[in-house]
């Protein structure tokens, strides 16, 4: 089977592409500052996924948040949007398999905090 291969997404080219095409400058911090993930101090418990072949995955969370380790961010080299959430396939790229484990670890991790605590409180 022939893989495709994909430049990876530049931001100057992007930009340089939309003004000659449509006369417009995108606004790559645009995901950030509408949907807030500047400061994601009160959240917990999220992963965030993103594959390098999406051309929208450079406004996602592309790195942990520091000091909150429930909050994981993963990059899928060969990876496009919701990959990792697909059933399994055996042309699936490493980067998605091992993506889908530490999916599976965290989720598992936060269900086993959740219920000592819930048995803790029942304790009482």
């Amino acid at each position: 089977m022939r893989r495709c291969r994909y430049a990876p997404w530049n931001l100057s080219y992007t930009i340089e592409s939309c003004v000659q095409q449509y006369g417009t400058t995108p606004r790559p911090n645009m995901v950030k500052v509408q949907y807030g993930v500047q400061d994601l101090s009160g959240a917990s418990n999220i992963v965030f996924s993103n594959g390098n072949l999406d051309p929208w995955s450079g406004g996602g969370v592309l790195k942990n948040v520091t000091g909150n380790p429930s909050i994981i961010a993963i990059t899928i080299d060969q990876g496009a949007h919701h990959l990792d959430l697909r059933a399994s396939n055996p042309a699936d790229p490493p980067s998605v398999i091992a993506a889908r484990a530490i999916e599976v670890n965290a989720i598992n991790t936060w269900l086993a905090e959740y219920n000592a605590k819930l048995a803790s409180r029942n304790e009482l």
